[in-house]
């Protein structure tokens, strides 16, 4: 033991690094902060389908104007839309300005592949698809299979896991918050018409974070609480939701409700991995993706669509809309 010299204190110990503080970053979430709203999703889905001006999504959505307005402009903030005009109009009236969607938004192909992909499979009471996709390289309606592109297999909950990346990264950003009118009306077109689920969900990020989990596992309420860190009253009422749209069931064991994913649920699995992996190319800040995703072959997983007609890969240059009526 050192002796000390009078007067002489020892040296303090270094402090100790600061822990960080907040739920385990992941890229869906990075993403959903741009995209959970469900009429965000609904404005790029009519961008995707050739929609370019004001009046054209007003009319296509039926959305108040003033929401229409915040969107676009949110849109154009994150560099997904461009604002542009056209050249003037014969007589040199200006023509009104149009809204066209960039790399950073064509990126977003398989999501919403995967929304009309699901909604062909789970058709609801009234048709919520007013088009068809046609895979122009073989001629049929567009069935296709998200896959790994290292090894060609499917991508299904059962052959993904999930890594962290180290150091482990952490989200110190609240989510956003949706108005709750907005997602209100949603929520019950989706429940109640059978209308845009896929796209509701996409809104509603605590949903879209609970479904991710329960894809890696059967959890109780409070282990979605902690691994998630959301309020107790947000799991049970976004589990209420997916039990309603009959996405998710509770099981009893012992002294706790677990709960499970069913089988209607596995449509959405290529969406969230098309999300996250949207998500690492554009919402990481320059940083490594904070939860790689390992298929079973090894390989850090790069999904994409495979036609299950012609085997070759879904690219938008070959396909074509085809609208009804």
């Amino acid at each position: 033991m050192p002796v000390l010299m009078p007067g002489l204190m020892p040296d303090p110990m270094p402090d100790a690094p600061a822990l960080p503080e907040g739920p385990p970053a992941t890229s869906l979430r990075r993403a959903l902060r741009i995209l959970a709203d469900p009429w965000t999703m609904l404005i790029l889905k009519e961008a995707f389908n050739g929609t370019r001006r004001f009046s054209a999504f007003q009319r296509a959505l039926n959305i108040p104007k003033q929401t229409l307005s915040l969107r676009l402009t949110a849109l154009c903030h994150e560099q997904m839309l461009f604002r542009r005009f056209p050249a003037p109009q014969s007589g040199g009236t200006q023509a009104a300005p149009e809204y066209a969607p960039t790399a950073k938004t064509f990126d977003l192909a398989d999501a919403m592949y995967a929304i009309w992909l699901w909604h062909r499979a789970n058709p609801g009471v009234e048709e919520v698809l007013p088009f068809d996709i046609i895979h122009k390289s073989c001629g049929h309606l567009l069935e296709a299979d998200y896959c790994c592109t290292a090894c060609g297999g499917p991508a299904q909950s059962a052959s993904v896991t999930i890594q962290r990346s180290q150091p482990e990264q952490v989200e110190t950003e609240p989510r956003p918050r949706l108005a709750r009118r907005n997602d209100a009306s949603f929520t019950a077109t989706a429940s109640q018409s059978g209308g845009m689920v896929a796209a509701s969900l996409v809104g509603d990020l605590p949903c879209n974070e609970i479904l991710f989990l329960l894809f890696q596992g059967p959890r109780h309420p409070l282990a979605i609480t902690q691994e998630l860190a959301l309020g107790a009253p947000v799991v049970r009422d976004r589990l209420d939701k997916l039990k309603a749209l009959n996405l998710v069931r509770e099981e009893v064991q012992g002294r706790r409700l677990v709960y499970h994913l069913l089988p209607r649920a596995e449509g959405f699995f290529p969406l969230l991995l098309a999300i996250a992996d949207w998500g690492d190319r554009w919402c990481n800040d320059g940083q490594p993706p904070p939860d790689p995703r390992i298929h079973s072959c090894g390989a850090i997983l790069r999904g994409r669509y495979r036609c299950r007609h012609c085997a070759e890969w879904v690219s938008r240059d070959q396909l074509e809309l085809r609208f009804h009526g």
